[in-house]
């Protein structure tokens, strides 16, 4: 008999208990002490027996994997967004909506609140956890097992051997977010400005013990094979899972009408500063799943669920000071330094001005109290000032006319500011911020703050000398917060990059103009930089969302001296100056080289209808010309609908194109 294995079998069971007890059923059956000491026997039992140390012991609640990158998740069914709501008419609509498309007069719907985190995913076979990923793209998400298993409220095993996928929210409570930014101001570290990227950066840790350190948890709200395992209702599959040990949200409530509904809109909106956690919204869900494929879903939504976002809040604030930024291509950026104030669930010190005209329309003073909100519940802008509190001394903001960086004269183009100088320091750090970028060549560890401590001790000036800085180890080594495990992740970031596809290092040149898309076209098109480098100008601008004004651009890049040195250092030190990934032929179908121009509100966003209409070759503009082959109309569509009237354009609405969509996509895969 193995003793060893017996007790090692008794105290997982033990303590596996214990944390469904403190943490799901809020009832301890264990004092702290005996916890620890019985987890502290484990621990010993596992070190002398690894062979007895199983993948889902209770002591890898405490983190220790780290890991090199996150490996990706395909989901089995696709993780959905949810479209927003903002009033209670839209609400209405959506009941008026749902009785109309299956044909019932009184619908029951389960309403739950909206957690402010990050979606998650777990599925169990055989009874244990398997995989725990992030929603990612909808698609494709990244494996965070090692850190979901540090949730102690998250459930190893369960009384359930199917295939078993659940669905919810890695959030952080606000005790666990403010006693983690009580220890980042001790230690002199960046604060997190909210719970939700607090919760979002600690189950992106590469080391699970921090994540385990961050103390957070989570509820579980969705089964996406509920009906296939024998549930008829939401409803049932939260209770459900809730009896196998997961937490699923008290607060929720099944109603049976609209009014309902609205009744429990009315109480969480005075109840929301009172919970333990950050919601942003409620959801409002038909109840009856039989229902959700005749309700159907858009492209990236289920109609039978919408999420009914609060109203921003608004708060008022002083005007501390006035900023000005200049970025890499040169535009003058105003910025209000504002005291400190939490509007809707972060704390806002500063809020964008946007430009002179912005600065003067609103008469915005330093020194003023401002009413401050977030438009859409994330965007910090200054609505107004309060008059009535102005003291009588502020005088009106004078916009400067010279760069406060390098000093040379601003041009004001239009409603936007620039500062021309090409060797302006402030242009020069944004334009190696941007380099690194996720947008441009993705280096990991690269932070903002760093690469601007680069230039200030003159270790990177320009972008090329991001590839020499391993030949400068004792100096990166003196810096505040870079140690040798810190210096060989940067330096090995910076040398993967070295291997990117050409559209990254395209974009990351920063060309005035050339953005990732166009960066992607050029790269197809030319398939190596040198190439690039001798486009003529009537090849480019012919080119498919290039045009004369930016084939000029990228004509006058390549002229610069000081760029084509740029270039061949980044050929001397071994970057990847050709295509690598494959270009895709699109099939002709009804889109292909058609222009079209989007307004108004849709059931996506903008970036998503735009992708998937790209994806079938056609063209985005901004405007509505002569050239505009079809405009797509959403809600509260603006003045792009009466020049398309005006110019006798194609008209589509969300529902009339969809289906023209799903056409040309089949045509597509075919």
């Amino acid at each position: 008999m193995d003793k060893e294995k017996e007790r090692v079998e008794e105290l997982t069971k033990i303590l596996n208990q214990a944390n469904k007890d403190y943490y799901v059923l809020d009832n301890p059956t264990l004092s702290d002490f005996e916890y620890d000491q019985l987890m502290e026997e484990l621990q010993l039992l596992e070190h002398k027996r690894p062979d007895l140390k199983d993948r889902l012991s209770p002591t890898n609640r405490v983190g220790g994997f780290v890991a090199t990158g996150f490996k990706e998740i395909h989901h089995k069914k696709y993780m959905l967004s949810i479209s927003d709501v903002f009033n209670e008419d839209e609400i209405y609509n959506f009941d008026s909506t749902i009785k109309k498309l299956t044909g019932l007069k009184q619908i029951d719907y389960m309403c739950e609140l909206k957690i402010d985190g990050l979606a998650c995913s777990l599925l169990y076979k055989d009874g244990k956890l398997d995989i725990a990923s992030t929603r990612g793209d909808g698609s494709i998400g990244e494996d965070v097992t090692n850190n979901v298993m540090t949730i102690k409220s998250i459930p190893y095993q369960i009384d359930d051997k199917r295939e078993l996928e659940i669905r919810g929210e890695v959030y952080m409570p606000l005790k666990s977010f403010n006693l983690l930014n009580d220890e980042k101001r001790k230690n002199g570290e960046q604060t997190f400005a909210n719970a939700r990227n607090a919760a979002a950066g600690s189950l992106r840790q590469l080391d699970s013990k921090v994540t385990a350190k961050r103390k957070l948890s989570a509820f579980w709200y969705y089964v996406p094979e509920a009906l296939n395992l024998g549930f008829r209702y939401h409803s049932e599959a939260l209770d459900y899972i809730s009896s196998l040990g997961f937490i699923t949200n008290p607060e929720r409530r099944l109603v049976h009408s609209i009014d309902e509904v609205i009744s429990y809109v009315h109480e969480y909106h005075d109840k929301r500063k009172s919970l333990a956690y950050d919601i942003d919204g409620l959801v409002i869900k038909v109840n009856d799943m039989t229902l959700y494929d005749k309700i159907g879903y858009t492209m990236k939504t289920p109609k039978w669920e919408i999420a009914y976002k609060f109203p921003p809040e608004e708060c008022i604030t002083k005007v501390e000071d006035i900023l000005i930024t200049v970025g890499r291509t040169g535009r003058v950026a105003p910025t209000a330094k504002l005291q400190p104030v939490r509007v809707a669930g972060s704390l806002i010190s500063r809020a964008t001005l946007n430009n002179e005209d912005y600065i003067k329309e609103k008469d915005i003073r330093i020194g003023d109290y401002v009413y401050l909100h977030k438009a859409g519940d994330v965007i910090p802008e200054v609505s107004r000032v309060e008059l009535k509190r102005r003291s009588e001394d502020l005088k009106p903001y004078i916009f400067p006319d010279t760069c406060p960086y390098c000093h040379q004269k601003l041009e004001k183009i239009q409603n936007q500011t620039f500062c021309t100088n090409s060797s302006c320091p402030s242009r020069k750090i944004n334009k190696l911020i941007f380099f690194a970028s996720k947008n441009a060549m993705d280096i990991g560890g690269l932070g903002d703050k760093l690469i601007e401590n680069f230039f200030n001790q003159g270790l990177v000036t320009k972008t090329p000398d991001f590839y020499t800085l391993k030949e400068h180890k004792e100096d990166l080594m003196m810096m505040d917060g870079i140690k040798e495990k810190t210096y060989n992740a940067l330096i090995d970031a910076i040398e993967n990059s070295k291997h990117n596809d050409l559209y990254m290092l395209i974009c990351g040149l920063a060309i005035p103009l050339v953005g990732k898309k166009t960066a992607i076209i050029l790269a197809d098109h030319y398939h190596s930089l040198l190439a690039l480098k001798e486009a003529k100008f009537e090849e480019l601008a012919q080119l498919k969302d290039v045009g004369e004004i930016t084939a000029e651009k990228i004509i006058n890049y390549f002229k610069d001296e000081d760029n084509l040195e740029d270039i061949a250092r980044f050929n001397e030190y071994g970057l990847n100056f050709y295509t690598l990934k494959k270009v895709e032929h699109i099939a002709d179908n009804y889109f292909k080289n058609k222009k079209f121009v989007l307004t108004g509100s849709l059931s996506v966003t903008r970036d998503e209808m735009t992708e998937r209409l790209e994806n079938l070759g056609a063209i985005s503009s901004s405007s509505v010309t002569r050239k505009t082959d079809f405009v797509l109309v959403g809600e509260e569509p603006g003045s792009k609908l009466k020049k398309a009237e005006e110019l006798n354009i194609k008209i589509f609405t969300e529902e009339e194109i969809l289906p023209l969509i799903l056409d040309a996509e089949k045509l597509s895969n075919n």
